[in-house]
């Protein structure tokens, strides 16, 4: 064999091995949590990982079961309401920001049960509404943006609104 082969093949090897210690940090990097592909991909940008070698790494990924974006999502949106009370609109829109398919954002937003949802929404406002101060409509302007910032949709947040202050007004 002349030297530009044994080069060539002598680089290959090297790749092959570079490759191989990528797929191996990437793999830990997924066992820690569930990710998703963006994520993944931007991570290993970081690590200085040529474009075609991330593809190839996300094929593999997801081959071995490392990566699933339906198992990502629903696990985000559970996690996102049950541990930080965020809202359907707010877990839709990070999902978004992670290039996740609108199929699987539906099928995230079915693990939040409804009845939890409702209540979850009625005890964040019941709290907002008691800790806030001024008037009726002052109060409700603060209730309204808080629980909009959190992800709630504006029609639950006034129907829950209505309610609660319907209830103060009668028992005065």
């Amino acid at each position: 064999m002349n030297d530009s082969v044994l080069h060539i093949v002598g680089a290959l090897c090297i790749m092959d091995e570079k490759l191989s210690l990528y797929l191996e940090k990437a793999q830990r990097y997924c066992s820690l949590g569930e990710q998703c592909v963006h994520s993944v991909s931007k991570k290993m940008r970081e690590w200085g990982v040529e474009t075609n070698e991330v593809e190839y790494i996300i094929g593999e990924l997801i081959v071995g079961g490392y990566l699933n974006e339906e198992r990502y999502a629903k696990a985000f949106a559970r996690g996102k309401f049950k541990m930080l009370k965020w809202g359907r609109k707010k877990i839709v829109y990070h999902l978004k920001m992670n290039n996740i398919s609108p199929a699987n954002i539906k099928i995230a937003l079915q693990e939040i049960d409804e009845d939890m949802y409702d209540e979850v929404l009625g005890t964040l406002l019941l709290n907002k509404w008691n800790e806030t101060k001024g008037n009726v409509f002052s109060r409700k302007g603060k209730v309204m943006s808080y629980l909009a910032a959190k992800g709630y949709e504006t029609d639950l947040i006034l129907n829950k609104l209505n309610e609660i202050v319907n209830n103060k007004n009668t028992k005065q």
